[in-house]
């Protein structure tokens, strides 16, 4: 049974509101898969370290500009977040606790821009065509942009951009046709000699997803296909969320295993784009508003959330 979603408004400042202590729905399965392949050996002992039924806040933005939150990241500032909007080269600098927005990157007109990372001060930003847009001196008025081509296509509809310090690299997360079973990839843009490595370093099989955690009866059966990806900064695990079947997946970092599904409730969520984790391992997840306004949902480790 599902449960019932309230938000209690206590703040409301021009363009966002704070909510405290909703709750979502989740269903959650647990299963193990090497490199994206089938193995029904056994379950996973993986514990997952959030109460995703209770996000600490919720910051809704009626901002327009925030309305279509595509991507997430933690910036080199504590306590802000690195976010871009679909459609639109920009790149906004978020209080993660109240929302504000404390700075403003133009790099592009437009675009379909799907992820946005921060790296030793550079920020990258990614197209679902697989280019990525590098961005350095962006304190000035005019930033510097290098635009690096990859051999991924429109097709192959890239939107998880993350940050993997021990490869020093960048992960691209490929969603392409939702509807298709084809396997999902995610390759490595080695940030040393600025180049997409050839090898995915990571597979997901959206049908093994979708027998683990059938669509419930109202919902629809699309296959899992990532809209956005992040490294947790503490046990180095992948997380992967997808809009198109409304799942949240954690892969092993070495051995790409599917450690953990979990369903995530459409009427909170209703396009889950971005995700991105703080230093201090609070987990970001930020929803385009389709009608309503963009959110931006927090969740701390289960250790700090008293």
């Amino acid at each position: 049974m599902r449960r019932a979603w309230a938000v209690g408004v206590v703040q409301k400042i021009a363009s966002f509101r704070f909510a405290r202590n909703a709750s979502l729905g989740l269903a959650i399965g647990l299963c193990t898969a090497l490199n994206g392949q089938k193995t029904d050996t056994a379950f996973s002992s993986y514990l997952m370290p959030y109460s995703l039924s209770a996000p600490d806040t919720v910051l809704f933005f009626s901002l327009t500009d925030l309305l279509e939150i595509s991507g997430l990241s933690p910036s080199c500032e504590p306590g802000v977040l690195c976010a871009i909007s679909d459609e639109r080269g920009e790149v906004f600098f978020l209080d993660a606790a109240t929302g504000e927005v404390r700075r403003r990157v133009h790099f592009r007109d437009k675009g379909d821009f799907e992820g946005v990372e921060m790296v030793n001060g550079r920020l990258y930003a990614l197209r679902s065509n697989g280019q990525i847009y590098e961005i350095t001196r962006w304190k000035r008025q005019k930033p510097r942009i290098t635009c690096y081509e990859t051999f991924l296509t429109k097709d192959d509809d890239v939107e998880g951009l993350c940050f993997d310090h021990r490869r020093y690299a960048l992960l691209l997360a490929c969603k392409g046709i939702p509807d298709s079973a084809h396997e999902r990839r995610i390759y490595a843009f080695d940030l040393r000699n600025k180049r997409l490595l050839d090898t995915p370093v990571y597979r997901i099989d959206p049908r093994y997803i979708q027998e683990r955690l059938p669509p419930a009866g109202d919902e629809k059966p699309h296959y899992f296909s990532p809209s956005g990806l992040a490294l947790h900064p503490h046990s180095g695990d992948i997380y992967v969320i997808s809009t198109a079947s409304k799942r949240l997946i954690v892969l092993d970092y070495t051995t790409g295993a599917v450690r953990y599904i979990a369903r995530l409730e459409r009427h909170v969520m209703p396009q889950p784009e971005g995700i991105a984790f703080d230093a201090k391992g609070r987990l970001f997840i930020a929803s385009e508003g389709k009608k309503g306004e963009g959110r931006l949902l927090r969740f701390s480790p289960k250790v700090l959330a008293q």
